[in-house]
């Protein structure tokens, strides 16, 4: 229930009345951040929002998960070792996200069961370091620092579960020393003329589900 009126609460707070596909708790900006191991630390998970309304050719840009290929709403997922999909995004305009986590000090941590919300459909996620790297310049933010090496990743003990359209869960990820947890969510980009109308029924499902719970 708490976890039901909390969503509401984030929906109302966040809206804009833009056509950019915000996520629904951003740490903070991106632009000038460090993220190389060891700079920009923090115990939490932390998410930022970078290239909204992004113009991408067919065959263009390399992911790790597409929906509807090897993605799928209620399912849970692990990171890789390495990016072999040979998936990549349908000719489209894009929105990217990006969710980090180096925890402070050089010593191990972990976050289990964080939840990640978007105000437009998850399209695909980008969690190898070198589909990463390939999409750091279409989707990166150009006056931002990115981790380069294989250190920057999603493995295989890391969990995650695409829990509806617009949700993911961060059911653990675990993450040790010179290491960067990362992944690059990609959400379909939404005319502006759309953003009110998707925000009534985003607001209006939480609600929904809210009531079926407390019956």
């Amino acid at each position: 229930m708490f976890n039901n009126i909390l969503a509401l609460a984030l929906y109302s707070v966040i809206y804009s009345g833009t056509a950019s596909a915000l996520l629904t708790t951003p740490t903070g900006y991106i632009d000038g951040l460090d993220l190389r191991w060891g700079h920009s630390e923090s115990s939490s998970l932390q998410a930022y929002n970078e290239a909204q309304g992004v113009q991408v050719a067919s065959g263009s840009v390399y992911v790790d998960y597409l929906l509807g290929e090897n993605l799928m709403q209620g399912q849970q997922y692990r990171g890789a070792r390495d990016s072999t999909s040979r998936l990549t995004l349908g000719e489209g305009r894009y929105n990217s996200h990006l969710l980090h986590f180096d925890p402070v000090g050089v010593a191990k941590g972990k976050v289990e069961n964080v939840t990640v919300s978007f105000k437009e459909n998850i399209v695909a996620i980008i969690l190898g370091h070198q589909y990463l790297n390939l999409s750091d310049g279409i989707f990166g933010h150009t006056n931002t620092t990115y981790q380069s090496k294989k250190s920057r990743r999603l493995e295989a003990h890391d969990l995650f579960t695409l829990e509806d359209s617009t949700t993911l869960v961060l059911n653990r990820l675990r993450v040790g020393r010179y290491w960067v947890d990362e992944a690059r969510v990609i959400t379909y980009s939404i005319p502006e003329s759309n953003s009110f109308a998707l925000f009534g029924l985003g607001l209006m499902g939480v609600v929904g589900l809210s009531i079926r719970r407390r019956r």
